[in-house]
């Protein structure tokens, strides 16, 4: 049984009762239930993304500076993520629930108990803040989820409306992360119609719309008094593209298949080391930090740029991959793939507590400014939402989300560029799960059905 997605009695019952259709009372309870979770939800959503920003800011910048030193000094840099490994391993093998889910396993959106909480924020913050190449979503869907049960159990909810709260804590949480609605929506639903949870649309969709429209709200007027930016990805600042041309269709297509095979290598390399994590998690934790920091200390020295374009999860400095990217040479962008896919790897593998989703993006529009640099016929518009649309739908298998965050994330420009954003989210997921089929069918001997879907909303054992 998962430790993240252990249920309760309460919520056990809740998975064979959520599984028939509601009825009209029930469904309107429950959009009165998701008012009540997407409020507190987005609030909480706002207050760790602000203290995982400050955080990070104190590590990188203030005590470096108030030390005497810079953050960017190799042995620092070595140091703060190998620091957040032991951590991140201290709080995923002693706190319950451990930390969340396991960002090998990809997006999900299975709820995780209230009692895993403070493990949950312990674990992400020792990774986000220290360095780790993995994004924000994962710690967000499991305090939202998490949030959600805990309102249910407080209003004392019956087993049918339980599920329901914990939707409505996913969508706030995903809302409150992109400031947007939109993606909250289609994140969720896809991943449920994926999974074939048995958990009718309508019973998510609904509940699940309202509370991110009031955690939307709520993250607005948050941002506008506090004056702080939690906005987890920036919308990108993209040259005009004024037609789709017949050579960046074909170009689309071999972007996402090249991205999604070298997306395979990065699971497949995070599988080996979860391996070794598994069987000796008090020698990873640290050693998963410390290649992260060696990868940024190994492109600083061969190339010159600042170190931090290869920690994190590239959700600030993808903006300054498409501006200035161009300039800095194949050899230099190439370098970045490599090292940011190494630290990817090895973050995705480890006892980090993240999410897959921001990493991938990044890798998603290097790969395509290096695309619009190797063919300059190819415009770099067109490489960078290619190639967010290809890195994401191979990363979590949900093309259609794929689509729209690459669209939504890649500006006003980027909408003429939409073809091209499906046309390498189809490349990618096709080419993705054909790999995942041959592989089972290898090794059972015989043919296999696609690739497991994402895990559905619901409690699993």
């Amino acid at each position: 049984m998962s430790d993240t997605a252990a249920p309760e009695d309460d919520t056990a019952a809740a998975g064979g009762a959520a599984s028939a259709r509601p009825s009209a009372r029930a469904l309107f309870r429950s959009l009165a239930v998701s008012l009540g979770v997407g409020l507190p939800v987005a609030a909480a959503a706002f207050a760790f993304l602000a203290l995982s920003r400050g955080l990070e800011s104190a590590l990188w910048q203030r005590l470096p500076d108030g030390l005497g030193f810079s953050g960017t000094d190799w042995w620092w840099v070595l140091l703060v993520p190998t620091v957040g490994g032991v951590l991140s391993g201290l709080a995923v093998r002693r706190l319950p629930g451990r930390g969340g889910h396991e960002p090998i396993a990809g997006f999900s959106p299975d709820p995780v108990q209230p009692r895993a909480i403070p493990g949950v924020v312990l674990a992400a913050l020792a990774t986000l803040s220290f360095g780790a190449v993995l994004g924000p979503e994962a710690p967000l869907l499991a305090l939202g989820s998490a949030l959600g049960l805990w309102f249910a159990r407080l209003a004392r909810l019956d087993a049918r409306v339980a599920p329901m709260a914990a939707a409505a804590g996913l969508f706030a949480s995903i809302s409150a992360l992109f400031e947007n609605p939109l993606p909250a929506a289609l994140l969720v639903v896809e991943a449920v119609g994926m999974g074939a949870s048995g958990v009718p649309l309508a019973a998510v969709v609904l509940p699940g719309m309202l509370a991110a429209a009031s955690g939307y709200l709520l993250i607005t007027g948050l941002r506008s008094w506090s004056g702080l930016d939690v906005s987890a990805f920036p919308v990108l600042d993209l040259p005009e593209y004024a037609t789709v041309r017949p050579g960046d269709l074909l170009w689309a297509v071999v972007l996402g298949v090249v991205l999604a095979l070298a997306l395979r290598l990065v699971r497949g390399g995070a599988t080996v080391f979860h391996g070794v994590t598994l069987r000796h998690p008090t020698v990873a934790a640290p050693a998963a930090g410390l290649l992260v920091g060696a990868s940024a200390v190994a492109f600083a020295a061969t190339t010159g740029q600042e170190p931090d374009l290869t920690l994190f999860s590239g959700e600030t400095s993808a903006a300054t991959v498409a501006a200035s990217g161009a300039s800095w040479g194949v050899a230099t962008l190439v370098a970045l793939l490599l090292l940011k896919g190494l630290a990817y790897t090895v973050s995705l593998g480890s006892l980090f507590r993240g999410g897959p989703v921001f990493p991938a993006l990044f890798l998603g529009v290097t790969a395509g400014v290096l695309l619009s640099t190797i063919v300059p016929s190819v415009s770099p518009t067109a490489g960078v939402v290619a190639g967010m649309a290809a890195a994401t739908s191979a990363m979590l298998r949900l093309p259609l989300s794929a689509v729209l965050l690459a669209v939504l994330l890649g500006g006003s420009s980027a909408v003429e560029a939409t073809s091209l954003a499906l046309l390498a989210s189809v490349a990618a997921f096709i080419t993705t799960v054909a790999a995942s089929r041959r592989d089972r069918a290898a090794e059972s001997g015989g043919s296999e059905p696609a690739g497991p879907a994402p895990a559905a909303i619901g409690p699993t054992s």
